[in-house]
């Protein structure tokens, strides 16, 4: 099913496509793309050392990331058949994960009248329901991922993975391989454009294969956006996990303690490079202070 990426083949898809020549920006930028928020929770159940006295409004994104070779989603948000899809889950899941004020990343992105020949892959940071939800709306797009996250999404089951996100057979798979090329404090990498604009790094231990991704702009701004291994920057400001009786009630992490590793990893370095932007997937209050769809950074 996985088709191996290779690059050269790619990079020359990036150069020739003329369709690609309309609107090019001249160097790499992003905007978020919200396209739904949760119905609240408190946040001690979102961050061990979160307040039971305070509420948050996680919110569920997608990443759309431009540049002058092409653009790429990371993660694809709350889909069109999301309805369709949470039916796999049971009554007290669809309380747990209720979701409002839905409005779909290619919805926003027709509205817009986005350029769709520009966009060559969706990458999922991972493959949870939350993440996947909009595969399917972006059919014709290969979908990039790690051999073993593919897998373990394939293999598993609601309210994590929901196999009908992503079981057409019409979408187009593409293995995608990290070098071993070390970034920052990764041992692995993989610079998608060549130019250390854009790099992925492995952050396994949430899902297996789960994805990271540093933006490094022209201006000198950095940004990590690391899929959800917190859910609020507080735990990685803090080193702390998702709070152990979230984990035992609805099983979130593939592996606890490896996540709680990157965790750490990733805290130790927020402290030694404070100017790279920390960006879990969900937390409402640092997507507040970024650029949102149709707005770009740099604008």
């Amino acid at each position: 099913m996985l088709k191996k990426i290779r690059l050269c083949i790619l990079a020359g898809f990036l150069f020739s496509n003329s369709a690609l020549q309309a609107s090019e920006p001249t160097s790499i930028r992003f905007s978020v793309i919200t396209t739904a928020e949760s119905s609240g929770s408190l946040e001690a159940m979102v961050v061990k050392s979160g307040s039971w006295f305070t509420k948050r409004k996680l919110v569920h994104t997608a990443v759309l990331v431009s540049h002058p070779k092409g653009d790429f989603l990371f993660d694809t948000g709350i889909g069109k058949e999301v309805t369709e899809q949470m039916s796999a889950f049971s009554f007290f899941e669809k309380q747990l994960f209720s979701i409002e004020n839905v409005n779909p990343a290619v919805n926003q992105l027709e509205q817009q009248e986005y350029n769709f020949a520009r966009l060559f892959a969706l990458i999922p940071s991972h493959m949870h329901w939350d993440h996947a939800s909009g595969i399917e709306d972006f059919i014709n797009i290969p979908v990039w991922i790690q051999p073993d996250a593919y897998e373990e999404a394939i293999a598993g089951k609601p309210p994590g993975f929901v196999l009908s996100q992503y079981d057409s057979p019409d979408i187009k798979w593409q293995s995608l391989t990290l070098n071993a090329r070390p970034y920052e404090t990764f041992e692995k990498s993989l610079d998608l454009f060549g130019d250390g604009s854009a790099l992925l790094v492995d952050l396994s231990g949430h899902t297996q294969g789960q994805l990271g991704l540093f933006l490094n702009l022209a201006s000198g701004k950095r940004y990590f956006f690391i899929g959800d291994t917190t859910w609020s920057v507080i735990g990685i400001n803090q080193n702390k996990p998702r709070p152990v009786f979230v984990e035992w009630l609805v099983g979130v992490d593939s592996d606890f303690e490896k996540n709680n590793q990157v965790i750490d990893r990733i805290h130790t370095l927020s402290m030694n490079k404070p100017n790279i932007v920390i960006v879990p997937a969900h937390d409402e209050r640092v997507i507040q202070s970024l650029p949102s769809y149709p707005l770009f950074s740099g604008e």
